[in-house]
């Protein structure tokens, strides 16, 4: 129990080290996209969540679009970019984005913000991995020890 409870402390600190990038990208891209006109401003938006029972977290990129019109009321839309495997094997694990996919959606002055973010966040994403990969383990060792105990006390038992 005290590694379980050792594991899921570090992925609350890979998350929310992920969450504080996520606000410091959000933040400059704020501040900058202000002095901007439309044309200019950055669509790309860096996302961090924690699932229900806390033990994987998702770092991922999305575009922004906005559709409708000011007086009608404008809707925004989030359009998840993918991942892509450039290895053969079906089972690697892809912990960054593509460069190339990111900056098509860039507009020139946040080319290096993104390409900083993305650097950091490809660690998170690797640490948040392996993490919740021993919490999978883990749980497994438990069920798997509590039936080799019912199965030990059934044959004791006879």
């Amino acid at each position: 129990m005290e590694v379980k409870a050792m594991l899921h402390g570090q992925l609350n600190e890979v998350f929310e080290n992920a969450k504080d990038l996520g606000n410091r990208y959000l933040q400059e891209v704020m501040d900058t996209n202000k002095s901007r006109d439309w044309s200019q401003q950055n669509t790309l938006e860096f996302r961090v969540r924690m699932n229900k029972n806390k033990s994987a977290i998702s770092i991922e990129w999305y575009t922004i679009s906005w559709h409708g019109k000011k007086e009608t009321g404008r809707t925004k839309r989030r359009t998840y970019i993918q991942k892509r495997n450039k290895s053969r094997r079906r089972d690697s694990q892809i912990f960054s984005y593509c460069m190339d996919d990111l900056l098509l959606h860039t507009v020139g002055w946040d080319i290096d913000l993104v390409a900083a973010v993305e650097a950091e966040a490809s660690q998170y994403r690797r640490q948040a991995h392996y993490l919740s990969d021993m919490l999978v383990t883990l749980r497994r060792l438990e069920r798997f020890m509590a039936g080799d105990a019912q199965g030990s006390m059934a044959e004791e038992e006879q």
